[in-house]
């Protein structure tokens, strides 16, 4: 599970850009943009439409098999009709996370029992996707959005579907089947100037949002190109994936 190259400011996006189009010799990149979810990450495989396991990131090559408590998130379906659209295994990468309200609720919690309350709600969820009670899990009220489709195996004599050849369709793929994936929150562009105007606007909104986020994700939409950019061992290269980041960029261009 690779980590994502990052980015603080207006030019690196142009940089950004101005490589994605030399790699690519095209005159435009077609980008999809979404918010970057900070909670804890997770991998699930889903096999013959039901959901086999559930693990964290880990050190990006072995994490902890959290099968069990992924199963009390009510936000993931534990089971999907991937075949309707000719799958057979999918591994699917997502954020799991306890939104503002019920961070604060289960703080308030902590210090009535004269505990000392948690430190952010990435924290919280991460934490709890470790703990051995799955009973305590269900009572924190985790939820997760799902944001990738990182590989799927195909039933016999099915061809790569529509949806699975963009990112934005895979998003939209997911939420079909009953997944929170950012469709609503997403958006396609053709160029940089429209991904880096919708990064300003959605810095307008984000301390309204119901979750905590740590920037804005930005991927070439197409999976072929993103494939004929390739990636470096660390992250995603070429570039076709990059993070950017709140907090460290000039005036107002803070995501």
């Amino acid at each position: 599970m690779l980590s994502l190259d990052n980015s603080y400011n207006e030019a690196d996006l142009k940089d950004f850009d101005r490589k994605a189009r030399q790699l690519s010799k095209l005159d435009i990149i077609t980008y999809c943009v979404e918010p970057k979810f900070d909670g804890g990450s997770i991998s699930l495989i889903y096999e013959n439409d039901l959901l086999a396991r559930g693990a964290t990131r880990g050190n990006g090559v072995a994490g902890d098999d959290v099968t069990i408590n992924i199963k009390q998130i009510r936000t993931l379906p534990l089971s999907a009709r991937f075949s309707n659209y000719g799958l057979q295994q999918v591994e699917i990468r997502g954020e799991v996370l306890m939104n503002k309200n019920s961070f604060k609720k289960y703080n308030d919690a902590l210090v009535e029992k004269g505990l000392a309350p948690l430190a952010n709600p990435r924290n919280a969820a991460a934490g709890t996707l470790r703990i051995k009670d799955p009973a305590e899990v269900r009572r924190r009220s985790l939820e997760a959005f799902v944001y990738h489709i990182s590989d799927y195996t195909l039933l016999p004599g099915k061809e790569v579907p529509e949806e699975l050849t963009t990112h934005a369709g895979s998003l939209k793929l997911l939420w079909d089947l009953g997944f929170r994936s950012p469709v609503k929150e997403m958006r396609v562009f053709d160029g940089i100037d429209a991904v880096i105007q919708y990064c300003l606007e959605f810095e307008e909104k984000r301390d309204d949002l119901p979750y905590e986020i740590d920037g804005m994700v930005i991927k070439v939409n197409n999976f072929d190109l993103q494939d004929r950019l390739g990636m470096t061992s660390h992250h995603p290269a070429g570039p076709w994936h990059l993070s950017l980041k709140q907090g460290r960029v000039p005036a107002n261009y803070s995501m």
